[in-house]
């Protein structure tokens, strides 16, 4: 039978930190709400990876905080996806391969293009040093390629992708492409390298508007990925318009059901011609991730977890603090 996986991207997302909502306390230790969130749900993405590559130490952690079972699903670094990285981000062997005065960009990132070939080996040589963790715990659900919108379809980006499985050996690699010249310009060619190279396809929800990549349900190896953004649109245009809004403004959605039933249906599609699918919400704003998972859930026939009970054992379990207070449950009371 296919297996279900539903999450949200990142359990330390700011806006589901401070609403109080979906977390039993606004005061809750990093390790705290990782355990807690374990408890809900039985994947998370981490997004904090795409800025700086993780250390192998808090991959560790992650594995000892969760139960077994639970998978973890990260995103590449920045200079594996055709990003520009953040200069304090880059490790010391990377900087290293640095001229004395590499080019930027004009937020201050350094330029790709400043970077040598084999500086790219060594990024993924660190990162599956990092996440080796995971991997060995078997708690590593795929790795998430979310390439920069400029990146075109080329023939060396196909050649690029071809690269992956053996970059990555044994792992799960996840590809999400953010222009239109892959899908729907190049679809079947794309698919077709994909397959080959067992790579799977992110469907993508999001909004429609200009140069949005329309949802393609296909399933191109043994795991499916079902990434949603919501569907704002006036946020994702302000950001096309160069406005640069927050990430609350541009993913402020939350799901109606029927938009869910028609999601898992799709899900459910992928399911037949794959062993696992992934849906994530990556709809960031409040707690609606974590609503819209529960939904899925739900919809899925899947077991749901009793919030109050969940909360109630946490409060009495945590020792009382000296500082601060409880906030009272938002959402699940």
């Amino acid at each position: 039978m296919t297996e279900y996986r539903i999450g949200i991207c990142s359990w330390t997302d700011s806006s589901l930190l401070s609403e109080g909502e979906f977390y039993p306390a606004r005061s809750m230790s990093a390790e705290e709400r990782l355990r807690y969130y374990a408890t809900v749900f039985d994947t998370v993405e981490v997004d904090s990876s795409y800025y700086a590559l993780p250390s192998a130490r808090n991959a560790g952690l992650w594995v000892d905080r969760t139960p077994p079972g639970f998978l973890f699903n990260v995103k590449a670094y920045a200079l594996m996806t055709g990003h520009h990285p953040r200069a304090d981000s880059l490790p010391a062997d990377l900087r290293a391969m640095l001229p004395a005065a590499p080019k930027t960009t004009p937020r201050g990132e350094i330029e790709r293009s400043a970077f040598p070939p084999e500086a790219l080996d060594r990024c993924f040589t660190l990162f599956r040093e990092s996440l080796r963790p995971l991997a060995e715990a078997d708690r590593l659900g795929y790795v998430l390629f979310q390439f920069a919108p400029w990146i075109r379809f080329t023939e060396s980006g196909l050649a690029y992708l071809a690269t992956l499985t053996d970059r990555l050996p044994g792992w799960t690699v996840a590809v999400e492409f953010r222009d239109r010249s892959w899908i729907p310009g190049h679809t079947r060619e794309v698919l077709d390298a994909l397959a080959k190279a067992k790579l799977a396809l992110v469907s993508v929800d999001a909004p429609e508007a200009p140069n949005a990549i329309p949802r393609v349900v296909e399933a191109t190896g043994a795991t499916a990925v079902l990434r949603l953004h919501g569907r704002n649109a006036a946020g994702w245009l302000a950001q096309l318009r160069g406005e640069g809004p927050s990430v609350r403004e541009k993913y402020d959605y939350l799901y109606r059901e029927e938009e869910l039933i028609e999601l898992v249906g799709e899900a459910r599609i992928l399911g037949a011609k794959t062993k696992r699918v992934f849906i994530v919400f990556n709809n960031n704003n409040r707690d609606y991730p974590a609503r819209n998972a529960l939904q899925v859930l739900r919809l899925l026939g899947k077991p749901l977890p009793d919030f109050e009970t969940l909360k109630a054992r946490w409060k009495s379990a945590r020792p009382r603090r000296r500082t601060g207070k409880d906030l009272p449950g938002g959402l699940f009371n």
